[in-house]
């Protein structure tokens, strides 16, 4: 490794943009890394060179090495030495794909993308430019499963189907009550003086009072509109579950990742505490403990696949698709933001569907208030009788056998003035009850919509610990632990321990960031961002 280190400077010394005469290995193993050479890296060594250092990287128990850097202007060098002569158990292996086929003397390949400064600006528009494709590809494809779950939900196709059904009410209860025909035959007939009586047909016709059956529609129409904002507020609803279950899935994929990259640095650390034990420089102790925080990692990953496919087959329920069929993931979640409280307070007042059905139930009972006054007033019955009239026996009589016909009014008079104000009082009550149950609803929304901005700031201000400062802090004391343990000055056991911590902390990033957009669904669902117009 000696003399690999001593041509790599020669390299750096001659290939980098900025030469430095201060030129000092600093002996900081990193964390593990994936290349595409590679199965799996490790950073052994870090050359400073000001504050643009270059990093040695080596495949876990290999000695090639792979050498990155990026200058300050932006030009990025990799020296990948292509071949080298290793030493103890795994001298014989070969290090990645080497470029070029070249020999197995260790020779240095220097890969240069110079960036001219036309070429920086374009790499900053195209990395927008995708970023910007990514956010609006995902957005669509939540987009696409909501609509789908909307089409095809069977418990969101019954509630618009009681909908339609509603609507069939109006006009049912706001036309005439049907007219009544009767016929009677004398089976003795009455005598009179033009002939007897044989027989009688009568019609008739029920009016309620004046506005009773606009009243009646009122109601039936409101009643229908209050149905469609239940049916919008299961709709909303479903939009809502289709949107967390595919964040949560979405989480569990890439809590899924991240363990088995951590399973693959336990791996290493397996691997490291074997050699360290064969070279009696480290316990048996230290072999056992990485295995044990190896498959205990590995129990964890089933756990989380399990629960991946619950969540699949749920949200195959919510889209009423066959079980197993796939589920396509948003690649990333985009940045966030949302309207002021003031902003939201205002759209839930207007747009939230369970407030909009309270609001018709209140109109509605102010209808019902005003149909049970009516209702204390008279009804008028008109109607038509025609009588047939037989030839009489008596001679010189005018109009002998001629029919009769006769017209007729009714009232119906509300005489029972307790039952009809009983009516009223108890569509007053009604009134009332909704009134209280919009106000009590209001105030419920207010929480929930401040329960809400609170889990999206504090989840918000976790994803930012997390992504700038922990996850960095505990990678740099790993890697100084790491540089320590090569020189037996440091416990296995605490190096274990803080990849556990590391892990945990990755985990709870990513926690963070569904958990701000599960807020943020939550917030579109009080705000009824979702809802439609009664003509579907």
């Amino acid at each position: 490794m000696k003399n690999l280190t001593n041509k790599m400077k020669t390299g750096i010394l001659t290939n980098l943009p900025e030469k430095s005469n201060q030129l000092i290995f600093l002996s900081l193993p990193g964390r593990h890394r994936f290349w595409p050479n590679s199965k799996s890296l490790i950073r052994i060594k870090k050359v400073g060179l000001g504050k643009y250092p270059i990093s040695l990287w080596r495949e876990t128990g290999f000695s090639s090495a792979i050498i990155q850097r990026e200058d300050p202007k932006g030009n990025q060098v990799r020296i990948t030495p292509t071949g080298t002569r290793g030493s103890g158990r795994y001298s014989s292996r070969a290090f990645g794909k080497v470029e070029n086929e070249q020999e197995e003397n260790p020779t240095l390949n220097v890969e240069k993308k110079s960036s001219a400064n036309f070429a920086k600006p374009l790499r900053l528009i195209a990395m927008v430019i995708l970023l910007l494709l990514s956010y609006t590809t995902s957005a669509q494809t939540i987009t696409q499963y909501q609509q789908e779950a909307a089409e095809n939900n069977p418990g969101l196709k019954a509630k618009y189907q009681q909908y339609l059904s509603a609507l069939e009410e109006s006009p049912i209860v706001g036309t005439l009550p049907d007219p009544e025909v009767s016929f009677s035959y004398f089976i003795k007939p009455i005598e009179t003086r033009v002939g007897p009586q044989q027989g009688r047909i009568s019609v008739s016709q029920m009016l309620p009072w004046f506005g009773s059956l606009q009243d009646q529609r009122s109601v039936s129409d409101l009643r229908a509109k209050a149905k469609f904002e239940s049916f919008q507020e299961s709709r909303n609803r479903i939009f809502l579950q289709v949107e967390q279950t595919l964040l949560q899935l979405y989480e569990l994929h890439e809590s899924i990742r991240i363990a088995e990259e951590n399973r693959a640095i336990l791996n290493s650390l397996v691997e490291l505490s074997l050699a360290r034990y064969e070279t009696d420089r480290a316990t048996q102790v230290d072999v056992l403990r990485a295995q044990i925080e190896e498959e205990g990692l590995n129990i964890q990953i089933e756990l989380l696949k399990d629960n991946r496919n619950v969540l699949l087959q749920k949200m195959n329920e919510l889209l009423n698709r066959n079980e197993g069929t796939k589920i396509t993931l948003p690649d990333s979640l985009g940045e966030t933001d949302i309207k002021s409280r003031e902003d939201l307070m205002a759209q839930i007042e207007h747009q939230n569907p369970n407030l909009n059905r309270l609001r018709y139930q209140e109109a509605s009972s102010e209808v019902m208030k005003s149909l049970a006054q009516k209702q204390n007033r008279p009804g008028i019955k008109l109607g038509v009788d025609y009588i047939f009239t037989g030839e009489t026996d008596m001679p010189n009589i005018t109009n002998s056998g001629e029919d009769a016909l006769m017209v007729m009014a009714g009232l119906r008079v509300p005489i029972f003035g307790k039952k009809n104000n009983a009516k009223v009082q108890q569509a007053e009550r009604n009134i009332q009850d909704v009134q209280y149950q919009i106000s009590s609803r209001e105030n419920s929304l207010q929480t929930e919509l401040d329960t809400s901005l609170r889990d999206y700031k504090d989840a918000q201000r976790r994803f930012k610990l997390y992504n700038e400062k922990q996850i960095q802090r505990i990678t740099q004391a790993i890697n100084i632990m790491m540089d320590a343990y090569s020189s037996d000055s440091s416990e296995f056991e605490e190096i274990l321990r803080m990849q556990r911590k590391q892990l945990e902390y990755q985990l709870k990033r990513i926690q963070a960031k569904t958990e701000q957009h599960k807020a943020k669904a939550y917030i579109r669902y009080l705000s009824g961002e979702h809802n439609v117009s009664q003509e579907l």
